[in-house]
């Protein structure tokens, strides 16, 4: 279940990467590309949670998880000023996006680490 959880993490990090290309280089978002990238991260940390609260206890998944849900919380500030804005077109501030990113992949590599130590 974990090997599922880090392969949908990083299938969200592709298209999190796809975003912030779009973003930056043509100044331009996509809403179905941002509804994947959350649908995906969110499967994943579905299987994580189910991980985490139903298997043996493991420090390095127990962090990541904890990681992932402040991702999350990172993720839906985006989604918030994406709405907020009349400009729903312009990209988001690349400061909440790079702690958005930053979060994530670093526990993403927890979770690799974790699997990786089991």
């Amino acid at each position: 279940m974990i090997l599922a959880a880090i392969v949908l993490f990083c299938l969200a990090a592709v298209l999190g990467l796809w975003l912030v290309v779009l973003g930056m280089r043509y100044r331009r978002g996509s809403l179905v590309l941002a509804a994947g990238h959350a649908g995906v991260a969110l499967l994943g940390l579905g299987l994580l949670g189910n991980q985490v609260f139903t298997g043996p206890v493991h420090k390095l998944y127990n962090v990541a998880a904890l990681l992932f849900v402040l991702a999350l919380f990172g993720g839906l500030t985006l989604l918030l000023l994406r709405v907020s804005t009349r400009e729903y077109r312009t990209p988001p501030p690349m400061f909440v996006v790079s702690l958005h990113a930053v979060l994530a992949m670093i526990a993403l590599l927890l979770l690799l680490l974790g699997y990786m130590q089991r």
